[in-house]
């Protein structure tokens, strides 16, 4: 009777830790995440960008002005972990690497209207969590 016990126990902490670690780490993305899409500042200007366009290929386009039909800025991002926070926000963590030679960490979040993007942005390591009062911290509304 223990080992039956013993066995369903460890068999549920699997499938309830496989579960919990699954909304966190190695998503593979779709073809319709929310990410995906115009987003803009107009508060923003030359750096940060004031458009950025993030694309279903797993790339990025970053415009200073967004009028301008020229990127100042291209990335290309790899979706590792997607869940929602306690308030329905969908929350991202991506790994980019961008064309002007650096690569970093970003964990992005979506409000639960799925019209405002915050992002912090590292070289080292995933953010924690979305700080506005960080360097590297932004804010865009969709267009």
């Amino acid at each position: 009777m223990k080992s039956i016990l013993t066995w369903i126990l460890s068999f549920t902490l699997v499938f309830v830790a496989a579960d919990t670690m699954a909304d966190k780490w190695w998503y593979f993305a779709g073809d319709n995440e929310p990410l995906y899409g115009t987003w803009v500042n107009m508060d923003y200007y030359n750096r940060p960008a004031q458009k950025i366009i993030y694309h279903s290929d797993g790339t990025g386009t970053f415009y200073t002005q967004a009028d301008s039909n020229k990127p100042a800025f291209k990335s290309k991002n790899l979706i590792t972990g997607k869940w929602k926070d306690a308030e329905g926000n969908i929350m991202y963590k991506t790994h980019w690497v961008g064309n002007w030679r650096e690569e970093g960490y970003s964990l992005i979040k979506i409000s639960n209207s799925e019209s405002t993007l915050e992002f912090l942005w590292n070289i080292r390591d995933y953010p924690n969590k979305i700080d506005p009062n960080h360097v590297y911290y932004r804010k865009y509304t969709r267009k």
